[in-house]
């Protein structure tokens, strides 16, 4: 029994033993696993390892390879995506670039502008180009493009046709001779570019003298800028605007005197930049027939007694011109001092005769013999047509008390329609300086109107004396501002 009991404590001690022993391999596993061996060296089985105060995870780290950072993919691009040239011209384009090596340069379209290797673009004729920029991404080594586009334009404009693709012309005009012949009050052209000045070639002449009126970057006076022309036909150059901070511009070029008494024609236009996008058509066109009230005789004397002399006409100071400039319409006169419907004191040159001419006048003072071809339908659709007419009528030859012109102003306007169409608005006005044939336009818009024709008969302010001045037709202008937005208030 006691030999069985001494077996078996010493069995106990033994297990206690190697208990106590596998705690102790199984901390100092632990502790290696963890790293911790350098915070406690006397743990570490390999004094050699514990003297070096290096672990596994240190002689892991200092082992392992420096990966480098990745290099940034490249970028390339324009300064602008648009530029504008003019013909002849050289343009210098910018192309920033990021990560990126040699950039060479390529036209789409090197007949209308070619592009040196330092992006440099000469222009060489009307047209657009696409300019594209490459070069290799330092990143990934591939190629990479930026692209911009380059319009070249005319920067002048020689033997005038009328079909100038940036020139906006106004009003009834021919062409011949390489020049467009503006003859009618109002006529002219307008054009955007960009550049420092424009100038014109013009050939005038007159028994007055020829004037136009210039109106630069939005203004609407026509008496800012007034410049007088040759009266004895010459050809001669005129600066229409100069000294202009570079950059985009707007000219409106109009003539202010009458076709009875001055002829013009432009056979050359420039700028030192080049022009740009053709100005709009205004959403409202307007036409108008009128006499010595409509071309403005004698509107800019000071006085109602003052004569007539060789300045005192602005055919753009005037009711319809202001009114149309007001309403924002395009407007265009076919008028002449001492005309009438059917009479012209005397004269044959009457409108009835001769509204489908290019300008009412029967003096030409650019070319023998005289030039006045029908006026060709060139797509102008007046919204409203203004008649005018009628005050030398009654001056003249009213012997009948008005029937006679009562059935030739309704035949003229049932050609105005057969012309324009049923939707265009007529106009009858009358008033200004005189009355008298108002019963015969009222009965004509009541039985036009009465038929469901779009008509209307509306009377001016009387002028103060004689013809108007510029104050009576700003006064006329205000009242048929308020017939247009009546009548057009839906177009």
């Amino acid at each position: 029994m006691k030999i069985v009991e001494g077996k078996m404590s010493m069995y106990r001690q033994i297990k206690k033993y190697a208990a106590v022993l596998l705690a102790a391999l199984f901390f100092s596993c632990l502790g290696f696993a963890c790293g911790r061996s350098d915070e406690n060296p006397a743990s570490v089985s390999d004094p050699t390892e514990a003297s070096s105060g290096n672990s596994l995870s240190d002689q892991s780290s200092e082992s392992a390879p420096q990966i480098p950072d990745p290099v940034p993919e490249g970028r390339l691009a324009f300064d602008k995506r648009n530029y504008g040239v003019g013909v002849g011209m050289t343009l210098q384009t910018s192309v920033s670039g990021e990560n990126v090596g040699e950039i060479s340069y390529n036209s789409s379209a090197p007949d209308v502008a070619s592009v040196g290797a330092d992006g440099k673009v000469t222009a060489i004729k009307e047209g657009i180009a696409e300019i594209t920029a490459s070069a290799l991404s330092n990143g990934s080594n591939t190629e990479i493009e930026a692209v911009c586009r380059v319009t070249v334009n005319s920067g002048k404009y020689t033997s005038l046709s009328g079909e100038e693709t940036l020139i906006k012309w106004t009003g009834r005009n021919f062409f011949l001779d390489g020049g467009v012949n503006c003859y009618n009050t109002a006529s002219g052209f307008e054009v955007n570019f960009y550049g420092t000045e424009l100038r014109a070639e013009i050939t005038a002449a007159g028994n007055k003298t020829p004037r136009i009126c210039v109106l630069i970057d939005g203004s609407s006076d026509p008496a800012e800028q007034v410049i007088g022309l040759s009266k004895t036909k010459e050809t001669t150059f005129y600066t229409l605007a100069e000294n202009l901070s570079e950059g985009e511009h707007s000219v409106r070029v109009y003539k202010i005197t009458e076709a009875y008494t001055t002829s013009l024609a432009f056979s050359e236009i420039s700028t030192d930049g080049y022009f740009t996008d053709r100005p709009e058509d205004r959403s409202c066109k307007i036409e108008i027939y009128g006499d010595s009230i409509t071309v403005g005789h004698n509107n800019l004397r000071g006085t109602p007694e003052e004569n007539d002399s060789d300045n005192m006409q602005n055919g753009c100071l005037t009711y319809a011109w202001l009114a149309a400039e007001e309403f924002g319409a395009d407007i265009r006169c076919m008028a002449r001092t001492g005309i009438g419907l059917y009479s012209a004191w005397g004269n044959p040159f009457v409108l009835e005769n001769n509204w489908k001419k290019t300008y009412l006048a029967e003096n030409d003072f650019l070319h023998s013999p005289s030039v006045n071809p029908e006026w060709s339908d060139d797509g102008y659709r007046p919204d409203a047509v203004l008649v005018n007419i009628g005050t030398n009528d009654v001056w003249f030859d009213w012997a009948d008390g008005g029937a006679r012109y009562k059935k030739k102003m309704k035949k003229f306007c049932e050609e105005l329609w057969t012309r324009y169409g049923r939707d265009t608005e007529i106009i009858l006005l009358y008033g200004m300086m005189t009355a008298g044939n108002e019963a015969s336009l009222r009965s004509v818009s009541d039985e036009l109107s009465g038929n469901g024709k779009n008509i209307v008969c509306r009377k001016l302010p009387a002028s103060e004396a004689n013809h108007p001045r510029v104050a009576d037709h700003r006064a006329a202008a205000a009242e048929l501002l308020k017939v247009l937005r009546e009548r057009l208030k839906a177009r």
